[in-house]
């Protein structure tokens, strides 16, 4: 049993204090419990994450890290693991001593599971709000993939297809 110094006063406080790899997420000072992914899920995550690793270090673009990681957005109260994430070599300063990202990424994927309100919408609306560059939502079951790029105004569709990952900040695209 662990004794605690502090008690909790948010959500977020509470997700500090759980066991590392433990699968949850804080969306606006909200916990959300997760269930370990299926097979299908994990596999489309390692095959972006195989793909788009191996581009960006041919490249020297950035860095790919796949969940469970932690990035926190400190100031909306929130810290997610996204699938896959990326950020490139200029915003590397987020990626803070405490072995955790502290801020928005540039890119990230979502592959749909279960709760796919909390992608579609939550964590939409959290990654606009923290200024992820590019948003990518995708279907397990249709390889159905869209893509969002944070204009001045919020996000905005930049593609919607079957099968076919494009990015515009890595230069980027790739059937699957």
């Amino acid at each position: 049993m662990v004794a605690l110094e502090k008690v909790p006063k948010t959500a977020l406080d509470v997700f500090r204090l759980l066991p590392e790899g433990t699968l949850c997420e804080v969306i606006d000072n909200v916990l959300y419990m997760s269930p370990t992914p299926k097979y299908t899920h994990q596999r489309l995550v390692l095959l972006f994450a195989r793909t788009i690793a191996n581009y960006l270090d041919t490249n020297n673009i950035g860095e790919l890290i796949i969940s469970p990681f932690d990035v926190y957005f400190d100031e909306l109260l929130s810290a997610v693991q996204p699938d896959v994430l990326v950020v490139v070599n200029d915003n590397r300063d987020i990626l803070k001593k405490d072995g955790y990202i502290h801020g928005a990424p540039d890119l990230i994927i979502e592959v749909l599971s279960t709760d796919k309100k909390r992608d579609t919408v939550k964590k939409k609306s959290l990654y606009e709000r923290a200024g992820v560059r590019e948003y990518f939502i995708v279907d397990p079951k249709t390889t159905e993939i869209t893509g969002w790029q944070l204009k001045e105004n919020g996000y905005q569709v930049m593609y919607s297809d079957k099968g076919k990952f494009k990015s515009s900040i890595l230069s980027f695209e790739f059937e699957f």
